[in-house]
């Protein structure tokens, strides 16, 4: 899901030291004890995101609880967590985790892009569309990566409620010559709108050739599964009902 990626492009960026941190504001160097907790602390986010970002659910939930046992109560941890359980379709729980992190982290833009990825994944668009349009008015100066990805969803959710005008508008933001597939998968959501399938795919296939990496193209693909205009929601087969 598209959550698990987002987390993945943010986590260099959030993976905070509190402990080191605090030393160096009292004036006293870390402890050979702070650091070894904080590397293994680093080590666990690691593989619970190498595990999420494989759909082995379980195995992340495992590694952020014993994340969690180093340092509890951490913002990141309760937003991989909501990640997990929303790959887990358990909106709720995500809900519980990503609103948790706000709290300790009340300005913070990862918890409230969470939260408002959660009304775009149970098909609440105007709510989406509201809500990341204003998440990018306070913050203007976003990576283009993930600024991307948030006018994408602005675009499909606009889409949704079928205000093609509106779309077309967003459409604006991307050009060919982009460091980010956002142009193409764009084009796909417009033609999918349309009904138009084979020029979707089209668009699709141009847009992986010519971005390669999975990271690049993923959180596109999930966003368009999300919108139900590819068929597969690829949910893992432990998780099946």
């Amino acid at each position: 899901m598209t959550l698990r990626h987002f987390s993945a492009i943010l986590a260099a960026c959030l993976l905070v030291t509190p402990f080191l941190q605090i030393q160096a504001q009292e004036g006293q160097p870390p402890s050979p004890e702070a650091i070894a907790e904080n590397e293994k602390f680093g080590k666990l986010v690691s593989e619970a995101q190498q595990f999420q970002a494989q759909s082995q659910l379980l195995d992340a939930m495992e590694k952020i609880n014993e994340a969690e046992a180093i340092k509890p109560g951490t913002a990141i941890l309760h937003n991989m967590r909501g990640s997990v359980y929303t790959a887990m379709r358990d909106f709720d729980k995500a809900q519980e985790q990503f609103e948790k992190a706000q709290v300790l982290h009340p300005g913070a833009f990862e918890p409230r892009f969470n939260l408002l990825e959660l009304n775009y994944v149970r098909g609440q668009y105007t709510e989406a569309e509201k809500g990341f349009t204003e998440l990018l008015n306070t913050y203007p100066k976003l990576r283009v990566e993930i600024r991307h990805i948030t006018l994408f969803k602005i675009l499909v959710s606009q889409l949704k409620q079928d205000k093609l005008t509106a779309a077309e508008e967003t459409m604006k933001n991307f050009t060919f010559m982009d460091d980010t597939p956002a142009y193409y998968y764009a084009r796909a959501a417009m033609s999918f709108h349309k009904k138009d399938k084979v020029d979707g795919h089209t668009w699709l296939n141009k847009g992986s050739q010519i971005f390669k990496q999975p990271e690049q193209t993923v959180p596109y693909v999930d966003s368009l599964i999300e919108a139900r205009w590819i068929d597969s929601l690829g949910i893992p087969d432990e998780l099946q009902k």
